[in-house]
């Protein structure tokens, strides 16, 4: 199996590695959206698929659900933290098919810290409406199985970019930047570093002097993060978060649920 694979069209190309199904490149109408890590991608999470929770949980490292509790190792030492699930780590099948790539992995459940079975499916596809992402989540065990997922695509920052439109509303964080509770969003310089969730009354878009782009929200939630005058800017498309104010997703054993976010141009 190929480590990446690159589909192109008429519409453009991308390439996604089979580590976290990544999404390493992306070119729509001649432009090339997304910064390119190189060999360093995999440190920074880039166009990974973040499973079953896309950031750190306002418990640090404590999955709670229907009266349980899952201790997950910390992985993220600076703020000793979960971060980012684990299938950002998995290795999965990658194949091309006549719409894109489809990405599989199946779990079967070894961990103790998150003992639910599933197949995950990720369908990556260009097409004239733009670039289009989907995830099927089907639970292959015997209990309900709780879960968010979020995606890390960083995009190109370039001449007078801009971020809009202005948030609503952002989570506070403490000194381990674990999501904390709401508070009005008081403005920033996008210039300075950020990492955190913020809430957005319409699809973020990122403009630029050459073109605008659009990233079709999951839920009124979208996590930002960009280190002081870097490059690039991940947008961050997740269902919701290990908070409680975002109860978890839940599938049925047997059943499945569908996941569909977009990045076009406008």
């Amino acid at each position: 199996m190929a480590d990446t694979l690159r589909m192109e069209n008429e519409y453009g190309a991308f390439t996604v590695r089979s580590k976290g199904a990544s999404l390493l490149a992306l070119k729509i109408k001649g432009h090339e959206l997304l910064h390119d890590f190189k060999h360093n991608a995999g440190d920074w999470a880039a166009g990974a698929v973040l499973f079953p929770f896309p950031v750190r949980m306002a418990s640090g490292t404590i999955m709670e659900h229907n009266g349980q509790e899952f201790h997950w190792p910390i992985n993220d030492e600076k703020h000793h933290a979960a971060l980012h699930g684990f299938t950002v780590n998995q290795t999965f099948d990658v194949q091309l098919n006549s719409n894109g790539v489809c990405c599989r992995y199946k779990y079967d459940g070894h961990y103790e810290f998150y003992p639910f079975p599933c197949d995950l499916e990720i369908h990556y596809a260009l097409g004239a409406e733009g670039f289009s992402f989907k995830a099927i989540v089907r639970n292959t065990g015997t209990q309900v199985l709780p879960f968010h997922i979020g995606w890390h695509p960083y995009f190109k920052v370039q001449r007078n970019w801009g971020l809009t439109p202005e948030p609503t509303v952002r989570l506070i964080k403490n000194e381990f930047s674990y999501p904390g509770e709401e508070i009005p969003y008081a403005g920033h310089e996008w210039a300075e570093e950020v990492d955190g969730a913020f809430f957005y009354s319409d699809n973020p878009r990122i403009r630029n002097d050459e073109y605008t782009l659009e990233i079709k929200k999951l839920a009124p939630i979208v996590q930002i993060f960009r280190p002081a005058n870097a490059p690039f800017i991940a947008v961050e498309p997740v269902t919701g978060l290990g908070h409680p104010d975002f109860p978890w997703i839940e599938v049925p054993p047997g059943q499945y649920r569908e996941i569909r976010t977009a990045i076009t141009l406008v």
